[in-house]
């Protein structure tokens, strides 16, 4: 527990606002999380397989986050990923309505709710996830991935700029408010 929190610690100093980075005396922390292989020059932090079940509130990152295999169960209701966000087979069960620059993937998750007007900048990914029914106004720039959900019918708001996967879903009709740029594959 005691590696937990020195981590969560660390970690809530190198994401908090840049005076903390900006402060000299914080530089230490900083440097163990890069060294420690979290973070990278990019801006990316990668936390596969992580045994920590939170994410220190707000989290602005500015690469991608990879927190596939994971322990965690919730994002940050603050969080802001300049590039993409990889929670597969990650314990996360409810996704906030957060900034993503890239895709979102969720495969294998325990997702089974995702926020009224989401926004996903690239691909959207449930595959294999416990999850029953989208969010009304969900808005998905890239593919949309429903393979071996329980959902069994779309919102009439649901727009997918790309392709819509349904194969091993139980989603039998589409409404003709549904907007689909790509194909439809069932």
């Amino acid at each position: 527990m005691k590696v937990i929190s020195y981590f969560l610690f660390v970690f809530v100093i190198a994401f908090a606002p840049s005076t903390a980075i900006a402060n000299k005396k914080n530089l230490g922390f900083v440097d163990t999380i890069k060294l420690h292989g979290y973070i990278d020059g990019y801006g990316n932090l990668r936390l596969k397989n992580a045994k920590f079940t939170e994410l220190p509130e707000p989290l602005d990152v500015k690469g991608f986050l990879d927190i596939q295999g994971s322990e965690i169960t919730r994002l940050p209701k603050e969080l802001t990923v300049s590039g993409y966000l990889n929670a597969s087979h990650s314990k996360i069960t409810r996704v906030p309505k957060v900034d993503v620059g890239g895709y979102m993937n969720f495969t294998s998750s325990k997702v089974a709710v995702l926020p009224a007007g989401l926004k996903v900048k690239g691909d959207l990914s449930l595959v294999d996830t416990p999850i029953t029914a989208l969010p009304r106004r969900l808005n998905v720039q890239g593919n949309l991935y429903l393979s071996n959900t329980g959902i069994t019918s779309l919102p009439p708001d649901l727009r997918v700029d790309g392709n819509l996967y349904l194969r091993g879903s139980k989603v039998k009709t589409i409404p003709e408010s549904v907007r689909i740029g790509g194909r439809i594959y069932r």
